[in-house]
């Protein structure tokens, strides 16, 4: 059962240091995470042929990004295991493991041989470390918010945890401008042959980094007070799912839209490279320059959070997407020169990179510490795996079906809508680690007006 509500009056609270370190662990590890997660996505228009061999290219490229879901899939699995062991053992250790696990993942894509050396088991081994990418992924980013929200200042919270979300979106940008550099050096024959193997070959480097920093890190003071009074939970699995149900539900539907239609993104290389024929290079660069710029916005985003609260936050980007929704789409349909691209590309990016933040936050603050990262990282793949993993495909599909790119409109707005039915739910209320002496809309869990 929940442990009840416990002061930490007398307890120390976090350090300028330590919040220094957590947002920059935080930040570093998933900006690293990020990039060898979404580097298939950015990769697949090159990657599929490799694996999925075809006469029709549209055949090959579904193929791709069914794989490319694969790893979504998996995250619900990577939530569970690294989230029972973020709330028994720690969340720094928890997060050790999880850069580790994605790190060997991807540089064992760099070496994979592909269907012309190793047929059908070329795929089935892509597939499965594809799965373990998504193990990893699983806990990530709401593992590095749990262990951000829980190590630094309350009030600066969502702004400090920001960081974390604006790793994720360079990690993601990095990965394009990764590709462009290779494509413009190597052109798309040689992309096609080895260049997309460089890329994944970078995550070893990456991974080393990423480890040195995060092995340095003390545990969050919220955590080892749990410690001290013995308030770990024995099976917080059970617990999320048994008393904490609601917000579980509240938490999968604000992940549906802040995945969904953030991983539709995924599928704008696909499309201007594979189906438009746009040179690869160019695509890449506007890609990652807008991507890359759109990025610093997320701390702004985390400011407005800190100050209007998350839950109309995250509602003012909602309206952002729907409002941009179909020019974004037929611009992407349209625009044939790096500027056209750049703004249609650049929209999407800001909203990519401000929705994290409220969003992410709001459901860590859902579910009280002792199950916090068992629970957070639940929530939050149940909307990754129906929206996230789906989000490319689906777009293929829809633009498939439909004969124009204005045909994944339809997701957003499906999302959307998912998004603002989570958010008129009330969610059970509790507070946790707060200072009978501090305003109680300081504390991690409160509802703020």
């Amino acid at each position: 059962m929940m442990q009840p509500p416990s002061s930490t009056a007398g307890a120390p609270g976090p350090s300028p240091r330590m919040a220094r370190r957590a947002a920059l662990a935080g930040f570093v590890g998933t900006f690293i995470e990020y990039y060898d997660f979404a580097l298939y996505g950015v990769l697949t228009v090159f990657l599929a042929p490799q694996f999925f061999p075809s006469d029709n290219a549209s055949t090959s490229f579904l193929a791709g990004l069914a794989v490319f879901g694969a790893g979504f899939v998996a995250r619900p699995i990577g939530g569970i295991l690294f989230g029972r062991y973020g709330d028994r053992r720690g969340r720094r250790n928890a997060l050790v493991l999880s850069v580790l696990l994605m790190g060997v993942c991807s540089t064992l894509v760099g070496i994979l041989p592909t269907y012309a050396t190793l047929g059908a088991l070329a795929p089935l081994l892509l597939v499965l470390l594809r799965l373990g990418q998504g193990i990893s992924a699983g806990s990530e980013m709401l593992g590095s918010i749990t262990y951000v929200l829980e190590s630094v200042p309350r009030r600066r919270r969502v702004f400090m945890a920001s960081l974390t979300s604006m790793g994720a979106v360079l990690g993601g940008a990095t990965s394009t401008v990764t590709a462009a550099v290779l494509t413009g050096v190597l052109g798309r024959d040689g992309m096609e042959d080895y260049g997309w193997r460089i890329a994944f070959l970078i995550a070893a480097p990456l991974t080393a980094i990423a480890l040195w920093i995060r092995t340095k890190l003390e545990d969050s003071p919220e955590f080892t007070r749990m410690i001290e009074r013995r308030e770990v939970t024995r099976s917080p699995l059970r617990e999320v799912l048994t008393v904490h149900r609601r917000n579980v539900l509240i938490a999968g539907g604000i992940a549906i839209s802040a995945n969904g239609a953030a991983g539709l993104a995924a599928w704008f290389h696909t499309y201007l490279v594979g189906n438009r024929d746009l040179p690869g290079g160019e695509v890449f660069a506007a890609s990652a320059v807008s991507s890359i710029l759109s990025a610093f916005l997320a701390p702004v985003a985390g400011r407005l959070a800190d100050r209007y609260g998350q839950r109309r936050t995250f509602a003012a980007v909602l309206v952002g997407y729907l409002v941009a929704a179909f020019p974004v789409m037929y611009m992407l349909g349209k625009a044939t020169g790096f500027a056209g691209l750049i703004v249609a590309l650049g929209v999407y990016s800001l909203l990519v990179a401000m929705v994290q933040a409220p969003a992410f936050t709001l459901i860590a603050e859902l579910f009280p510490g002792p199950v916090r990262y068992t629970g957070a990282n639940f929530g939050q793949n149940i909307g990754t795996v129906l929206a996230s993993g789906l989000a490319p495909f689906a777009a293929g599909l829809l633009f498939t079906v439909t004969g124009s790119s204005l045909g994944p409109v339809i997701w957003i707005f499906g999302v959307c809508a998912i998004a603002f039915v989570a958010l008129s739910v009330p969610a059970v209320q509790y507070v946790a680690g707060a200072d009978p002496a501090a305003d109680p809309g300081d504390a991690i869990g409160a509802e703020r007006p």
